[in-house]
């Protein structure tokens, strides 16, 4: 194992001292531990590719940014990827502090459109996958001056959404012999993952906290750790996850709790906070700063009035349903150390940076397939207990599974097993469609050779090795995007025709476009049918929420009623869609009517029984679709249509309805506002610049700060201001 180095070690890779200065003075960092010396040791900055595996909190970061400002001092320019928009921020305002050097630093994270030529002023953009994988479709002039690429959390190769995304990347990096750095916390066959990047590989056995590792023996009411330590629960609920958390809250230990279902997050929390010492270890003077800001910024008074009484207790949940308001809470609070406990689903460990000294956790979840508990795969149980233990805080972190089938095999399955190895999810019809698309539409393939040659520098061609069975797959590919009108084949030659290059760059599935074009004809002038047409298609479904089965059966009467009265699109025939998915995108549709209606968001989360969080994304989702299809139906002569679509993609976006339009042009005008300003009669944007000052500060929601922003953005935006 590489020893600590001193960070002045970096001069020896052609990093200036003002490097070290800067992680000196500004990072806190006077060493590099043993897996950053091992990087450099590999060629890291030398420019080779690598895969880098290590536990969370290990110092991976570091590793790919430095080796992006290398490539910056040397005038090439560097990505950093990560699939969620919100560690992308997070990313984009620890990497600021080289502007210091002079590098500026830029974030894309949206409009899959936009070829973004304006990122070239910089020198290291951070973007989410799916954001680099359109840029690269759609071949921005400052592509060739791309030197690194660094690819965080890598083993999401395995998920069925974004793993083809990460696929298609690397080929692509590959092709254009752009240095690959891939980041992952846990992999199991990390060697295969360097071998097809043609890279090293980076590890060590090395750990920054050391990990503990336990199970809860409910039969004996205590937990066994690996290091032969043993601790008496009490059992005072029966519920082990509640008596792990009470029994920690008691010893000062802040802990997460993973748990596989939303709901049940929720309901422990509560159970918690009502049984937990009332004064133990809650500052509650520390948490009044985010309680305030959880009552003044969430949109949603019903998830103030769950979430405010139980971090007053010192305990949280934590789940996709929450606002990014009641998130950001929950997440700062608990880094400051006030909040003792968070319950939350496994979504938090693989993507907030939020460690805890104890981990608790499950190992099984429901399959709703199978009608039955399962076990989760060890890969899921390594990225939530790679959670346990604060570096600068804890000597040691500590894992404790609280659902073992036994304290003993039950448990060592999961502590001495490796993670399984991360599989290619190329090869579907979906993936292969859209990507398949994409290389015609850029012009890197016109043959059925090319493509598959393309696919062959991909992690699936990579072990697999043979193809054969894919120029079949990829051929019927064709034949399908052919009798759609988005491909035409010259005797061999394959060209992307205007819709095909339309459906490419708005980065919708082709099917998506097809089932739009498909009933393009028949639907008739009504909002709510073209939201039915958008939550029956698969882009919609990658992100859909879940609603409760009693609630879309409450709403099977209406949902025929309104197809026989062509309000909804009729059932599904033979050969298309089920029923079942039909319905669902009905009540889907639903819900969407009712936020462009400009509903209360709380009632909307009644009504569906979703959260905050599902109706921010399923808002951007749906207005994102919408606008695609706009794109598309002006490529094929549907004008009016168009236009419908695009004022409905801003409705969805803002959740109003057609006459708030126009306010809500303006920053900070949202559709409370813009509803007030309208029942005052000020309903366009030069009515807005004609009314006095102190009569918009006399409305509710307009303070002086915020009038003043609107009135200098009608000024900037030409119109005749009355202050």
């Amino acid at each position: 194992m590489s020893p600590w180095v001193p960070v002045s070690v970096l001069g020896n890779y052609s990093l200036p001292y003002v490097v070290t200065e800067v992680l000196i003075n500004d990072r806190r960092i006077d060493f590099l531990n043993p897996l950053q010396a091992e990087a450099l040791r590999k060629g890291v900055l030398g420019g080779c590719n690598a895969i880098v595996v290590a536990p969370t909190a290990s110092g991976k970061t570091l590793i790919g940014e430095l080796a992006l400002l290398k490539k910056a001092l040397e005038k090439s320019m560097g990505l950093y990827l990560v699939p969620l928009k919100a560690l992308a921020s997070e990313k984009y305002v620890e990497f600021k502090v080289w502007e210091k050097l002079g590098i500026q630093v830029g974030i894309t994270t949206g409009d899959y459109e936009s070829p973004a030529e304006h990122l070239g002023k910089y020198d290291i953009v951070i973007a989410t996958y799916e954001r680099f994988d359109s840029l690269l479709r759609l071949k921005p002039s400052w592509l060739n001056k791309v030197g690194a690429v660094v690819i965080d959390e890598m083993h999401l190769i395995n998920d069925g959404e974004r793993g083809p995304i990460l696929e298609m990347i690397a080929s692509r990096l590959l092709s254009m012999n752009a240095q690959i750095i891939g980041l992952s916390a846990t992999v199991g066959n990390p060697n295969e993952l360097a071998s097809w990047i043609n890279g090293e590989l980076v590890t060590v056995d090395w750990r920054p906290v050391k990990l503990i590792e336990g199970v809860y023996d409910r039969s004996k009411n205590r937990i066994v750790f690996n290091d032969e330590r043993i601790e008496e629960v009490p059992r005072e609920t029966g519920d082990p996850a509640l008596d792990v958390a009470l029994e920690s809250i008691r010893n000062g230990i802040q802990s997460l709790v993973f748990i596989h279902n939303r709901r049940r997050t929720e309901e422990l929390a509560s159970e918690l906070a009502r049984v937990a010492p009332s004064t133990h270890g809650v500052d509650i003077e520390g948490l009044s700063e985010y309680l305030s800001k959880l009552s003044s910024e969430s949109p949603s008074r019903i998830e103030v009035e769950k979430l405010q009484p139980l971090i007053q207790r010192g305990v949280a949940y934590h789940h996709a349903g929450l606002s990014n308001v009641a998130r950001r809470v929950v997440e700062e609070a608990f880094r400051e150390r006030l909040i003792n406990v968070v319950f939350a689903t496994p979504t938090l460990a693989a993507g907030v940076n939020l460690p805890a000294r104890r981990v608790i956790l499950s190992v099984k979840r429901y399959d709703p397939h199978l009608g039955r508990y399962v076990y989760i795969p060890v890969f899921e149980y390594k990225q939530m207990s790679g959670r346990a233990g604060r570096p600068q805080y804890d000597p040691y972190g500590e894992a404790v599974i609280i659902d073992a089938s036994s304290a003993s095999h039950g448990f060592m399955k999961y502590v001495n097993a490796e993670a399984e190895p991360v599989v290619s999810k190329l090869n579907n019809e979906r993936s292969l469609r859209i990507h398949t698309l994409a290389l015609l539409a850029g012009g890197e393939a016109s043959t059925v050779e090319e493509i598959v040659k393309a696919y062959s520098m991909t992690l699936y061609g990579h072990s697999s090795g043979e193809l054969n069975s894919l120029v079949e797959r990829v051929e019927a590919i064709i034949d399908m995007l052919t009798s759609w009108n988005m491909v035409h084949n010259y005797s061999g030659v394959l060209v992307a025709t205007g819709l095909g290059r339309t459906v490419s760059s708005t980065y919708i599935d082709p099917l998506s476009a097809h089932i739009f074009l498909s009933n393009a004809s028949v639907l008739k002038e009504n909002t709510f049918t073209y939201l039915h047409l958008i939550a029956l298609t698969p882009d919609y479904s990658r992100s859909r929420p879940y609603i409760p089965s009693r609630i879309i059966r409450d709403f099977e009467d209406m949902a025929l009623i309104d197809s026989e009265n062509g309000i909804a699109l009729p059932p599904p025939g033979e050969n298309t869609v089920s029923y079942d998915f039909w319905l669902e995108a009905y009540v889907h549709a639903r819900m969407l009517n009712d936020w462009i209606s400009e509903d209360p968001e709380d009632k909307v989360t009644e009504v569906y029984g979703v959260g905050p969080g599902d109706i921010h994304s399923i808002r951007e989702t749906a207005s994102w679709i919408a606008s695609s299809l706009a794109r598309v139906a002006y490529t094929v002569k549907k004008q009016a249509l168009a236009h419908v679509l695009d004022a409905l993609s801003l409705r969805i976006e803002h959740g109003v309805r057609e006459d708030a339009l126009e306010l809500t042009r303006l920053e900070g005008i949202g559709r409370m506002r813009a509803r007030t300003l309208i029942k005052a009669g000020i309903k366009s944007l030069e009515d807005l610049a004609k009314a006095p000052t102190k009569h918009l500060m006399s409305l509710p929601g307009f303070g002086g700060r915020i009038v003043i922003n609107v009135k200098e953005q009608l000024h900037r935006m030409g119109y005749k201001v009355i202050t």
